[in-house]
Parts: C-alpha cells; sequence; structure tokens
C-alpha cells in the first residue's frame, strides 16, 4: 500500500511538472520542405505535445494530403515525434529526437510505403534555429534512399506586439538520387489577431535537380511552383 502511494504521488508530481498543448489550424496550402502536399489546395491541421519541465517531449501532427501524391494512403499524414531539449550554455538550446511521418491506409493503417523515420538534431539561440535532419528509412517512397538530409535554418524575429517576422531556408540531400536534391526558401510573418495566428508566406525553390519536376507535378500541377500561402491556427 505504502508502494502504490509513493508511486501515485510521484506520478502526480510528474504530471504537475508537465504541460499538454494543443493545435488546430487550416492552411490554403500545406507545403512541406517547399512541396506541396495537397496539390496546391486547402488543408486541415492539427494536433498536441506534451512537455516536461524535464526538457522531455512527445507529440503528434495530422494534416490532410493529396492521395493522388501518396497513392497507398488514405489522405492523411500522422506526424509522430518526441526528443528532449536542454539549455548547454546561456541561452543556447539544444533539441534531439526523432521524427516519424505515417500515411494511414484504408486496409492497413500503418504500412504505407512512404512512412519516413527521421533523426535530428538542432540549436537554438533566441530567434534563431538551426537543425539537421537524417532518414533512417526510405525517403517517402524513394527506393535506396536511406541517409537522406535536410539542413535548415529558421529566423522568428518579433518586429512588433503580435507581429512575428518568419525566415527559412533549408537543402534536402536525397541519399542516391542527387538529381533530386534541392532548396527551399520561405518568407513571411505570423500575427496574432484574437488569440489567432495568422500567417501570410511566400514559398520558392531554388537549385532544383533535374528529377524535382519530374518527381513533383501531379495531374499537370507543378508541386513545387512559387506560392503564396495563407493560414490560420490556434494553440489552446
Amino acid at each position: 500500500m505504502k508502494k502504490l502511494f509513493a508511486m501515485l504521488l510521484a506520478m502526480t508530481s510528474m504530471a504537475a511538472l508537465a504541460q499538454v498543448t494543443g493545435n488546430v489550424g487550416v492552411t490554403s496550402d500545406y507545403r512541406f520542405r517547399g512541396i506541396s502536399q495537397t496539390q496546391n489546395a486547402l488543408a486541415l491541421q492539427g494536433g498536441a505535445d506534451y512537455s516536461h519541465k524535464s526538457g522531455f517531449y512527445v507529440g503528434n501532427w495530422n494534416s490532410t494530403v493529396s492521395n493522388r501524391m501518396y497513392t497507398d494512403s488514405t489522405g492523411l499524414e500522422m506526424d509522430l515525434y518526441g526528443g528532449y531539449k536542454m539549455e548547454v550554455a546561456k541561452g543556447l538550446k539544444l533539441d534531439v529526437g526523432s521524427y516519424n511521418y505515417v500515411y494511414s491506409q484504408a486496409g492497413n493503417k500503418f504500412s504505407s510505403n512512404s512512412n519516413t523515420n527521421e533523426l535530428y538534431v538542432g540549436l537554438e539561440q533566441g530567434p534563431v534555429a538551426l537543425k539537421y535532419s537524417r532518414s533512417i528509412s526510405d525517403y517517402f517512397g524513394v527506393a535506396n534512399s536511406k541517409g537522406t538530409q535536410y539542413l535548415q535554418a529558421d529566423v522568428n524575429y518579433p518586429v512588433a506586439k503580435d507581429i512575428t517576422a518568419n525566415a527559412h531556408v533549408g537543402r534536402t540531400l536525397v541519399h542516391n538520387h542527387s538529381t533530386s536534391d534541392y532548396t527551399d526558401v520561405r518568407v513571411g510573418a505570423t500575427v496574432m489577431v484574437q488569440g489567432f495566428g495568422v500567417g501570410a508566406h511566400y514559398y520558392t525553390n531554388l537549385n532544383k535537380g533535374t528529377q524535382v519536376a519530374t518527381n513533383n507535378t501531379i495531374d499537370g500541377q507543378n508541386l513545387y511552383k512559387n506560392a503564396f500561402v495563407v493560414s490560420v491556427s490556434r494553440s489552446f
């Protein structure tokens, strides 16, 4: 009985140190690393995160996607992630973890050929964040692409009350498929309006390999074209 009481007390203390948050949103085009995942159409999104005072965190995020792009899926992307974040110097945070992309199927929910698993390490200092990701599986269904790398730099700088300027640049290096390498860029701003985050961002892709256009054109639609995207989200 004493052991049970001690266990319950420990669990209560852990819960007090933890935080659970959620988010929902809609975007005019779901762009992942510069490439439209919805054939240049609207997406509904949402997720939840659990973080502990120790620095440990886990989460889930979901979005509608095109089932013409992910032909073995039902049109839903489910992201599962977890990691550990700690301060290694004054104001400098280290973030390590795993990010896993799962595309549900009607017949078998967790065996999509597009499922992808990555490990990552990142550094954050004030408004600047650097991150390196590496796949430990084939990269979104591309054969023999295990070890694909993604390098990114992000700046989220508050320029006025409730207004944050956003800038991002990332480089995709597809293992064994260098003609699919490319650089994606995003610039814009997020404004807080009555508790909602309203975003307006411009996306463009640079240094595109010869296979980028071929691999990202569906039904005649260019999924990597320059685009202006607006979004609305809320955290709770």
